[in-house]
């Protein structure tokens, strides 16, 4: 044989590998999701998220509404014939307690449904993209999966049964930091005072006590991070109060 022929085989069997791979991945691919919808909401208000189970992930823009992304992902390779109807029953829910407050839930749908992030129940996976006003107050409480927040100026309560909490705030500050964690470890970029408590959780409090921005970050299972991000990095406009 050839070095000729060799090399027409060695192509060959390349081309063959390669379509069989991209057929397997096709046939591998789960069934995925998405729905983006946006409410109108002043700057300077409060934001809160409820009920969500999965990662979460929240922005700030210089927009005056609230833009909402739900990505759902059936886990399972052979999903049933009805699953993007199924996908289609997770929904956002939004109230409007007041002019300057906005909720956001999530429907639920029957127990088991979700793909809880460490017990591995549920078929189904879902993940949350958010953009706020730069200058909102959030409050989320996170049933479980990672929360990772920036370039959000308001104040900022997060709290997360399982999985860590990734926050990053713009350079100086200053902040009253409150982190804690119950079975994890708090790393700051800030000055401040850790606490390690019975050798499995720790606590970080912030070196500036009377700052009027407040941070408050509570984790069950999991990390906490507050990275700072300087000035120059930060998106035009960006101010800390």
């Amino acid at each position: 044989m050839t070095y000729k022929s060799v090399a027409s085989c060695i192509v060959l069997c390349m081309i063959s590998t390669a379509a069989l791979l991209a057929a397997e991945v096709s046939i591998l691919r789960p069934e995925q999701v998405s729905h983006t919808e946006s409410v109108n909401f002043a700057p300077g208000g409060t934001v809160r998220f409820d009920k969500s189970f999965g990662d979460l992930y929240v922005e700030g823009w210089d927009q005056p509404q609230v833009e909402m992304t739900l990505i759902k992902l059936f886990q399972d390779y052979e999903p049933p014939k009805n699953a993007s109807e199924r996908l289609e029953r997770v929904k956002f829910t939004t109230e409007h307690p007041s002019a300057t407050e906005l909720v956001i839930g999530t429907t639920i749908p029957p127990h088991g449904f979700f793909r809880h992030p460490f017990g591995g129940k549920g078929p189904v996976d879902v993940r949350y993209e958010l953009r706020v006003p730069r200058d909102s107050h959030l409050v989320i409480h996170h049933g479980g999966g990672n929360i990772l927040i920036g370039n959000v100026t308001g104040n900022i309560e997060a709290t997360n049964r399982e999985g860590d909490i990734e926050l990053m705030l713009p350079d100086p500050g200053p902040y009253a930091i409150d982190a804690k964690s119950k079975m994890g470890t708090v790393i700051s970029d800030f000055a401040g005072k850790a606490h390690v408590r019975y050798f499995i959780g720790e606590q970080f409090a912030g070196a500036e006590a009377n700052s009027p921005h407040k941070i408050f970050l509570r984790v069950g299972f999991g990390g906490i991070t507050i990275k700072e991000v300087p000035h120059e990095a930060l998106p035009p406009g960006t101010t800390t109060r």
